[in-house]
Protein backbone atom coordinates (compact mmCIF):
# COMPACT_ATOMS: atom_id res chain seq x y z
CA UNK A 1 0.00 0.00 0.00
CA UNK A 2 1.03 3.61 -0.47
CA UNK A 3 3.05 4.93 2.44
CA UNK A 4 1.59 7.52 4.82
CA UNK A 5 3.86 10.31 6.02
CA UNK A 6 3.56 11.71 9.55
CA UNK A 7 5.47 14.84 10.56
CA UNK A 8 5.81 15.79 14.24
CA UNK A 9 6.44 19.48 14.88
CA UNK A 10 7.94 20.69 18.16
CA UNK A 11 11.24 21.82 19.61
CA UNK A 12 10.72 20.39 23.10
CA UNK A 13 12.34 17.29 24.57
CA UNK A 14 8.88 15.72 24.71
CA UNK A 15 8.39 16.15 20.95
CA UNK A 16 11.71 14.46 20.26
CA UNK A 17 10.92 11.51 22.51
CA UNK A 18 7.43 11.17 21.07
CA UNK A 19 8.87 11.09 17.55
CA UNK A 20 11.19 8.22 18.45
CA UNK A 21 8.44 6.32 20.28
CA UNK A 22 5.99 6.59 17.38
CA UNK A 23 8.70 5.66 14.89
CA UNK A 24 9.49 2.54 16.92
CA UNK A 25 5.84 1.45 17.07
CA UNK A 26 4.82 2.43 13.54
CA UNK A 27 3.86 -0.14 10.86
CA UNK A 28 5.83 -0.41 7.63
CA UNK A 29 3.46 1.79 5.67
CA UNK A 30 3.96 4.78 8.02
CA UNK A 31 6.99 7.06 7.66
CA UNK A 32 7.67 9.29 10.67
CA UNK A 33 9.60 12.57 10.49
CA UNK A 34 10.54 15.08 13.16
CA UNK A 35 10.62 18.86 12.54
CA UNK A 36 12.01 20.86 15.46
CA UNK A 37 12.05 24.34 13.92
CA UNK A 38 8.83 26.26 13.32
CA UNK A 39 10.60 28.68 11.00
CA UNK A 40 11.66 25.84 8.72
CA UNK A 41 8.20 24.29 8.52
CA UNK A 42 7.17 25.75 5.10
CA UNK A 43 10.30 24.41 3.39
CA UNK A 44 9.98 21.17 5.33
CA UNK A 45 6.41 20.64 4.10
CA UNK A 46 7.46 21.23 0.50
CA UNK A 47 10.30 18.73 0.79
CA UNK A 48 8.59 15.93 2.73
CA UNK A 49 4.93 16.55 1.75
CA UNK A 50 3.50 14.77 4.80
CA UNK A 51 -0.11 13.57 5.01
CA UNK A 52 -0.42 14.25 8.76
CA UNK A 53 1.05 17.03 10.91
CA UNK A 54 1.15 16.43 14.67
CA UNK A 55 2.12 19.56 16.58
CA UNK A 56 2.34 20.93 20.11
CA UNK A 57 0.05 23.73 21.28
CA UNK A 58 2.97 26.16 21.55
CA UNK A 59 3.77 25.80 17.84
CA UNK A 60 0.32 26.71 16.48
CA UNK A 61 0.56 28.77 13.30
CA UNK A 62 -1.58 31.57 11.95
CA UNK A 63 -0.84 31.17 8.24
CA UNK A 64 -2.83 28.72 6.21
CA UNK A 65 -1.35 25.27 5.64
CA UNK A 66 -2.12 23.00 2.65
CA UNK A 67 -5.70 21.75 2.60
CA UNK A 68 -4.66 18.13 2.06
CA UNK A 69 -2.64 18.15 5.31
CA UNK A 70 -4.42 16.60 8.30
CA UNK A 71 -3.44 18.68 11.35
CA UNK A 72 -3.62 17.15 14.85
CA UNK A 73 -2.80 19.11 17.96
CA UNK A 74 -1.07 17.73 21.06
CA UNK A 75 -2.73 19.21 24.12
CA UNK A 76 -2.13 18.96 27.86
CA UNK A 77 -5.86 19.43 28.63
CA UNK A 78 -8.06 16.41 28.11
CA UNK A 79 -11.08 18.63 27.43
CA UNK A 80 -9.37 20.04 24.37
CA UNK A 81 -9.54 16.66 22.64
CA UNK A 82 -12.11 16.58 19.91
CA UNK A 83 -14.84 13.99 20.20
CA UNK A 84 -13.30 11.28 18.06
CA UNK A 85 -13.96 8.10 19.97
CA UNK A 86 -11.39 8.94 22.62
CA UNK A 87 -13.87 10.35 25.13
CA UNK A 88 -16.17 8.19 27.23
CA UNK A 89 -19.36 10.00 26.35
CA UNK A 90 -21.04 13.34 25.99
CA UNK A 91 -22.34 13.45 29.55
CA UNK A 92 -18.92 12.82 31.06
CA UNK A 93 -17.30 15.31 28.72
CA UNK A 94 -19.88 17.96 29.48
CA UNK A 95 -19.50 17.58 33.24
CA UNK A 96 -15.72 17.83 33.01
CA UNK A 97 -15.96 21.04 31.05
CA UNK A 98 -18.31 22.58 33.54
CA UNK A 99 -15.92 21.84 36.37
CA UNK A 100 -12.62 22.70 34.76
CA UNK A 101 -13.35 25.47 32.26
CA UNK A 102 -14.97 28.85 32.37
CA UNK A 103 -17.91 29.41 30.08
CA UNK A 104 -16.04 31.80 27.76
CA UNK A 105 -13.07 29.50 27.52
CA UNK A 106 -15.33 26.57 26.71
CA UNK A 107 -16.86 28.53 23.82
CA UNK A 108 -13.42 29.31 22.42
CA UNK A 109 -12.45 25.67 22.72
CA UNK A 110 -15.56 24.50 20.90
CA UNK A 111 -14.81 26.90 18.05
CA UNK A 112 -11.23 25.67 17.90
CA UNK A 113 -12.23 22.02 17.99
CA UNK A 114 -14.58 22.50 15.07
CA UNK A 115 -11.49 23.17 13.01
CA UNK A 116 -8.82 20.97 14.59
CA UNK A 117 -8.70 17.44 16.08
CA UNK A 118 -6.51 16.90 19.15
CA UNK A 119 -4.85 14.13 21.16
CA UNK A 120 -4.11 14.14 24.88
CA UNK A 121 -0.44 14.61 25.73
CA UNK A 122 -0.05 12.52 28.90
CA UNK A 123 -0.50 8.96 27.65
CA UNK A 124 1.64 6.30 26.04
CA UNK A 125 3.09 7.09 22.64
CA UNK A 126 1.63 3.85 21.28
CA UNK A 127 -1.85 5.01 22.30
CA UNK A 128 -1.29 8.43 20.70
CA UNK A 129 -0.36 6.62 17.49
CA UNK A 130 -3.56 4.58 17.59
CA UNK A 131 -5.61 7.74 18.05
CA UNK A 132 -3.83 9.44 15.15
CA UNK A 133 -4.80 6.49 12.98
CA UNK A 134 -8.40 6.69 14.18
CA UNK A 135 -8.58 10.36 13.18
CA UNK A 136 -6.93 9.61 9.85
CA UNK A 137 -9.35 6.75 9.20
CA UNK A 138 -12.34 9.01 9.63
CA UNK A 139 -10.94 11.71 7.39
CA UNK A 140 -9.84 9.28 4.65
CA UNK A 141 -12.22 6.34 5.18
CA UNK A 142 -9.39 3.81 5.50
CA UNK A 143 -9.01 0.96 7.97
CA UNK A 144 -5.61 1.32 9.63
CA UNK A 145 -5.83 1.35 13.41
CA UNK A 146 -5.49 -2.40 13.87
CA UNK A 147 -1.99 -2.39 12.37
CA UNK A 148 -0.07 -0.60 15.08
CA UNK A 149 0.95 -1.45 18.58
CA UNK A 150 -1.79 -0.22 20.87
CA UNK A 151 -2.44 0.23 24.56
CA UNK A 152 -5.48 -2.04 24.41
CA UNK A 153 -4.13 -5.08 22.60
CA UNK A 154 -0.54 -6.29 22.77
CA UNK A 155 0.60 -8.70 20.04
CA UNK A 156 3.63 -11.00 20.02
CA UNK A 157 4.77 -13.39 17.29
CA UNK A 158 6.94 -16.52 17.44
CA UNK A 159 8.69 -17.57 14.23
CA UNK A 160 11.29 -20.28 13.56
CA UNK A 161 13.44 -19.53 10.48
CA UNK A 162 13.67 -22.64 8.35
CA UNK A 163 11.79 -25.03 10.63
CA UNK A 164 9.63 -25.58 13.70
CA UNK A 165 12.53 -25.69 16.22
CA UNK A 166 10.25 -26.36 19.22
CA UNK A 167 8.11 -23.41 18.11
CA UNK A 168 4.90 -24.88 19.53
CA UNK A 169 6.03 -25.60 23.13
CA UNK A 170 7.89 -22.31 23.66
CA UNK A 171 5.04 -20.21 22.26
CA UNK A 172 2.40 -22.13 24.25
CA UNK A 173 4.47 -21.76 27.41
CA UNK A 174 4.70 -18.01 26.76
CA UNK A 175 0.91 -17.79 26.27
CA UNK A 176 0.32 -19.72 29.48
CA UNK A 177 2.64 -17.48 31.51
CA UNK A 178 1.01 -14.35 30.08
CA UNK A 179 -2.39 -15.89 30.83
CA UNK A 180 -1.61 -15.91 34.54
CA UNK A 181 -2.18 -12.15 34.67
CA UNK A 182 -3.96 -11.18 31.41
CA UNK A 183 -6.62 -12.55 29.11
CA UNK A 184 -4.71 -14.16 26.23
CA UNK A 185 -5.66 -15.47 22.79
CA UNK A 186 -3.30 -17.89 21.00
CA UNK A 187 -3.48 -18.03 17.18
CA UNK A 188 -1.58 -20.66 15.20
CA UNK A 189 -0.51 -20.21 11.57
CA UNK A 190 2.08 -23.01 11.55
CA UNK A 191 1.52 -25.96 9.23
CA UNK A 192 1.21 -29.35 10.93
CA UNK A 193 2.39 -27.98 14.27
CA UNK A 194 0.93 -30.87 16.30
CA UNK A 195 -1.29 -28.54 18.29
CA UNK A 196 -4.56 -30.40 17.70
CA UNK A 197 -3.03 -33.69 18.86
CA UNK A 198 -1.34 -32.05 21.86
CA UNK A 199 -4.57 -30.48 23.07
CA UNK A 200 -6.79 -33.40 21.98
CA UNK A 201 -8.89 -31.24 19.65
CA UNK A 202 -9.23 -33.43 16.59
CA UNK A 203 -12.51 -32.28 15.11
CA UNK A 204 -12.75 -28.64 16.18
CA UNK A 205 -13.16 -25.69 13.84
CA UNK A 206 -9.96 -23.94 12.80
CA UNK A 207 -8.47 -20.60 11.74
CA UNK A 208 -9.85 -21.25 8.25
CA UNK A 209 -13.40 -21.21 9.65
CA UNK A 210 -12.66 -17.96 11.47
CA UNK A 211 -11.51 -16.20 8.30
CA UNK A 212 -14.46 -17.57 6.34
CA UNK A 213 -16.85 -16.38 9.06
CA UNK A 214 -15.38 -12.87 9.03
CA UNK A 215 -15.82 -12.64 5.28
CA UNK A 216 -19.44 -13.73 5.47
CA UNK A 217 -20.71 -11.96 8.60
CA UNK A 218 -18.24 -9.41 9.91
CA UNK A 219 -20.97 -7.73 11.97
CA UNK A 220 -21.43 -10.98 13.93
CA UNK A 221 -17.77 -11.39 14.81
CA UNK A 222 -18.24 -12.27 18.54
CA UNK A 223 -20.46 -15.22 17.58
CA UNK A 224 -18.07 -16.23 14.83
CA UNK A 225 -15.11 -16.18 17.23
CA UNK A 226 -16.97 -18.19 19.86
CA UNK A 227 -17.78 -20.88 17.31
CA UNK A 228 -14.06 -21.56 16.64
CA UNK A 229 -12.66 -20.79 20.08
CA UNK A 230 -11.13 -23.46 22.32
CA UNK A 231 -10.08 -23.06 25.93
CA UNK A 232 -6.96 -24.20 27.73
CA UNK A 233 -6.37 -23.69 31.43
CA UNK A 234 -4.68 -20.28 31.09
CA UNK A 235 -5.51 -19.04 27.58
CA UNK A 236 -7.96 -19.32 24.70
CA UNK A 237 -6.86 -20.54 21.29
CA UNK A 238 -7.87 -21.15 17.68
CA UNK A 239 -6.51 -24.23 15.91
CA UNK A 240 -4.41 -23.82 12.74
CA UNK A 241 -5.95 -24.70 9.37
CA UNK A 242 -5.97 -28.42 8.61
CA UNK A 243 -5.04 -27.61 5.01
CA UNK A 244 -1.90 -25.37 4.79
CA UNK A 245 -3.13 -24.09 1.42
CA UNK A 246 -5.78 -22.13 3.29
CA UNK A 247 -3.04 -19.88 4.67
CA UNK A 248 -2.03 -18.81 1.16
CA UNK A 249 -5.59 -17.76 0.44
CA UNK A 250 -5.76 -15.41 3.43
CA UNK A 251 -5.87 -11.84 2.11
CA UNK A 252 -4.42 -8.74 3.66
CA UNK A 253 -7.92 -7.38 4.20
CA UNK A 254 -8.86 -10.52 6.16
CA UNK A 255 -6.08 -10.00 8.69
CA UNK A 256 -6.68 -6.26 8.92
CA UNK A 257 -10.30 -6.96 9.71
CA UNK A 258 -9.44 -9.69 12.23
CA UNK A 259 -6.99 -7.51 14.16
CA UNK A 260 -9.37 -4.56 14.24
CA UNK A 261 -12.28 -6.71 15.42
CA UNK A 262 -10.18 -8.34 18.15
CA UNK A 263 -9.25 -4.88 19.34
CA UNK A 264 -12.74 -3.39 19.19
CA UNK A 265 -15.07 -6.27 20.11
CA UNK A 266 -13.16 -8.48 22.57
CA UNK A 267 -11.55 -7.98 25.97
CA UNK A 268 -8.30 -9.80 25.17
CA UNK A 269 -5.20 -8.01 26.40
CA UNK A 270 -2.66 -10.10 24.49
CA UNK A 271 -2.58 -12.10 21.27
CA UNK A 272 0.21 -14.62 20.77
CA UNK A 273 0.83 -15.70 17.16
CA UNK A 274 2.56 -18.96 16.29
CA UNK A 275 3.88 -18.30 12.78
CA UNK A 276 4.92 -21.07 10.42
CA UNK A 277 6.44 -20.40 6.99
CA UNK A 278 7.40 -16.86 6.05
CA UNK A 279 4.46 -16.37 3.69
CA UNK A 280 2.46 -13.24 3.00
CA UNK A 281 -0.03 -13.64 5.89
CA UNK A 282 2.84 -14.07 8.35
CA UNK A 283 4.60 -10.95 7.06
CA UNK A 284 1.39 -9.02 7.67
CA UNK A 285 1.16 -10.44 11.19
CA UNK A 286 4.70 -9.21 11.90
CA UNK A 287 3.59 -5.67 11.08
CA UNK A 288 1.00 -5.57 13.85
CA UNK A 289 3.17 -7.18 16.54
CA UNK A 290 5.23 -5.19 18.99
CA UNK A 291 7.84 -7.96 19.21
CA UNK A 292 8.85 -11.04 17.24
CA UNK A 293 10.74 -13.91 18.84
CA UNK A 294 12.97 -15.79 16.41
CA UNK A 295 13.20 -19.38 17.69
CA UNK A 296 16.57 -20.93 16.69
CA UNK A 297 18.48 -23.64 18.51
CA UNK A 298 22.00 -22.52 19.38
CA UNK A 299 23.57 -25.67 17.98
CA UNK A 300 23.71 -27.93 14.98
CA UNK A 301 22.08 -26.63 11.81
CA UNK A 302 20.27 -23.82 13.65
CA UNK A 303 23.35 -21.59 13.34
CA UNK A 304 23.26 -21.85 9.54
CA UNK A 305 19.56 -21.06 9.45
CA UNK A 306 20.13 -18.04 11.66
CA UNK A 307 22.97 -16.70 9.48
CA UNK A 308 20.84 -16.96 6.31
CA UNK A 309 17.89 -15.34 8.05
CA UNK A 310 20.07 -12.45 9.23
CA UNK A 311 21.25 -11.82 5.66
CA UNK A 312 17.61 -11.67 4.61
CA UNK A 313 16.89 -9.14 7.38
CA UNK A 314 19.55 -6.76 6.04
CA UNK A 315 17.24 -5.81 3.17
CA UNK A 316 15.73 -2.35 3.48
CA UNK A 317 12.18 -3.68 3.37
CA UNK A 318 12.85 -5.76 6.49
CA UNK A 319 13.92 -2.84 8.71
CA UNK A 320 10.79 -3.06 10.83
CA UNK A 321 11.14 -6.79 11.45
CA UNK A 322 14.84 -6.38 12.17
CA UNK A 323 14.09 -3.87 14.93
CA UNK A 324 11.42 -6.06 16.55
CA UNK A 325 13.25 -9.37 16.41
CA UNK A 326 14.68 -11.09 19.49
CA UNK A 327 16.32 -14.50 19.19
CA UNK A 328 15.32 -17.33 21.52
CA UNK A 329 17.10 -20.66 21.87
CA UNK A 330 14.61 -23.14 23.43
CA UNK A 331 15.95 -25.08 26.39
CA UNK A 332 15.39 -28.76 25.65
CA UNK A 333 17.70 -31.08 27.48
CA UNK A 334 17.25 -34.81 27.92
CA UNK A 335 15.02 -34.25 30.95
CA UNK A 336 12.71 -31.72 29.35
CA UNK A 337 9.82 -34.16 28.93
CA UNK A 338 9.04 -37.14 31.13
CA UNK A 339 7.21 -40.09 29.60
CA UNK A 340 3.87 -40.94 31.12
CA UNK A 341 3.14 -37.39 32.29
CA UNK A 342 0.76 -34.97 30.60
CA UNK A 343 2.72 -33.11 27.92
CA UNK A 344 0.72 -29.91 28.22
CA UNK A 345 1.31 -29.73 31.97
CA UNK A 346 5.04 -30.17 31.44
CA UNK A 347 5.12 -27.36 28.86
CA UNK A 348 3.31 -24.96 31.20
CA UNK A 349 5.37 -25.75 34.30
CA UNK A 350 8.77 -26.94 33.09
CA UNK A 351 11.83 -25.48 31.39
CA UNK A 352 9.82 -23.80 28.63
CA UNK A 353 7.71 -21.95 31.22
CA UNK A 354 10.85 -20.81 33.05
CA UNK A 355 12.29 -19.47 29.81
CA UNK A 356 9.00 -17.72 28.98
CA UNK A 357 9.07 -16.00 32.38
CA UNK A 358 12.61 -14.83 31.70
CA UNK A 359 11.50 -13.35 28.37
CA UNK A 360 8.64 -11.48 30.03
CA UNK A 361 10.88 -10.25 32.84
CA UNK A 362 13.36 -8.80 30.33
CA UNK A 363 10.53 -7.05 28.49
CA UNK A 364 9.17 -5.47 31.66
CA UNK A 365 12.60 -4.44 32.91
Amino acid sequence: MEKIKLAILGDSLYAGRLTECIRKNSPDYLEVYGCRSLAQLPDYLKQIQPDILLYEMETAREEKLPEYLLQIQITDNRQLCRENGLQRGRNEKSSCRQKDLKQDDAQNIRESLSRQPSVFRYQKGSEILRQIFQIYERSNKKNLSGWCRTLDLEMTAFYAPGGHELLLPISIAYAAVCGESDKVLYLNLAEFSGMAALLSDKDGKTFSDLIYGIRQKKDQFPLCLQSVLHHAEKFDYVLPPENPQDLYEVQKEDLECLVSLLQEKTDYRMVIWNCGALNRPVEQVFQCCSRVFGVVKDRSFGKYRKSEFERFLQKDLQRQLREKLQYVSPQSGSGTFVQGMDMMSQIQSGEFADQARDLLKKERD
